[in-house]
């Protein structure tokens, strides 16, 4: 069967674009907020002018867009993700300004704004990442490209494996195919090793993890990890009323009283999906694993949506939390499967 003509064939290194792009917007937007906190709002300017810097932002878009235009390779794609990230968390902290009458920048859903919008471009970046496998079309694109890295830095990228899978089985007596193919098996693979500091650290984590398996201690650390997490949610949530306490909303949705609602709903669903896992434990620590994952998605995509509207950048202190807890999930998941895949091996 011919495959449909697709005229957007993803990159394989679509994800690592994205993140570099996400973590410069938010790093960009967090130094502009403290500078500015700690500056007193200054503005650049005098005699009725103001040069805001939204400006500086659509000037690094721009240079973006020059460097994607004008050159090739990783390291072009790379610092364009930078530079544009840069760009827009500047441009996007001036959100308040534009979307009120008075030009308020302190506007006060400014900052849920923003954060839906970093949501938002998050979920459809990963939505593009995995909608599908990447097609025989995309995995053959890639490969010229990969051939054009290896060109011109003499070292076959990480992401290269399912190419040379791909150009391994379909080559066939193409002759272009058979010479990209054997120009990436040729290069040297050498994936950019962690710093010895990291590889250290990484080893230590493991060999923790396995002995808490090994002492059947790693149930009690879990559910201690429940426990406090269901702690920090309902402290969240404590704060958030106290905040607002003395102007209390007329009703419960109100003004204000939106986001009381909707950060007491997260919360609930949060809890029971940590009820759930907890309910898991027992069974299968993957799974319970699985579901405690989601509980926190839910915080950080939903929650922290009105916890940023009822206490503004205050409710970065429970994204750090929530962030920090998944990368332990995350590792703890993998370090899971990493075990469940050795004890197949080993019973079969």
């Amino acid at each position: 069967m011919v495959e449909r003509p697709d005229p957007f064939a993803r990159r394989l290194t679509l994800g690592g674009l994205f993140e570099l792009f996400f973590v410069a917007a938010v790093v960009s937007l967090l130094l502009i907020r403290g500078g500015l906190a700690l500056s007193g709002f200054p503005k650049v300017g005098g005699g009725g002018l103001h040069i805001a810097h939204m400006l500086w932002g659509g000037l690094l878009m721009l240079t973006s867009l020059l460097l994607l235009l004008g050159f090739i390779g990783r390291r072009a794609l790379a610092l364009a993700a930078v530079v544009s990230g840069i760009g827009f968390g500047t441009f996007i902290d001036e959100v308040g300004k534009f979307i009120t009458s008075d030009n308020d920048y302190f506007f006060r859903p400014a900052v849920s704004v923003v954060y839906v919008t970093f949501v938002v471009l998050f979920l459809v970046a990963r939505g593009l990442e995995s909608r599908r496998r990447y097609s025989e079309r995309e995995l053959l694109a890639n490969a010229f490209e990969v051939a054009r890295e290896v060109h011109l830095t003499n070292r076959r990228p990480s992401h290269s494996a399912p190419v040379v899978a791909y150009l391994r089985e379909h080559s066939g007596d193409d002759p272009v195919l058979v010479a990209i193919r054997e120009v990436l098996e040729r290069a040297h693979h050498r994936p950019p090793a962690l710093p010895a500091p990291l590889r250290r650290a990484q080893r230590a984590v493991f060999r923790a993890y396995l002995s808490l398996v090994d002492s059947d201690g790693l149930g009690l650390v879990i559910g201690a990890l429940f426990v406090g997490y269901a702690a920090f949610v309902v402290l969240t949530a404590g704060v958030a009323i106290a905040v607002y306490r003395s102007a209390p909303p007329p009703s419960p949705f109100g003004s204000g009283g939106i986001a009381f609602t909707g950060l007491v709903a997260s919360n609930v669903v949060s809890a029971l999906l940590i009820v759930f896992a907890a309910v898991r434990l027992r069974a299968s620590r993957l799974d319970a694993l699985a579901w405690f994952d989601r509980a926190v998605t839910v915080d950080l995509l939903l929650g922290q949506v009105f916890a940023f509207y009822l206490l503004q950048f205050g409710a970065l202190v429970g994204v750090g939390v929530d962030v920090l807890v998944l990368v332990i999930l995350r590792g703890a998941m993998r370090t899971e499967r990493h075990i469940e895949l050795h004890r197949h091996d080993l019973s079969s």
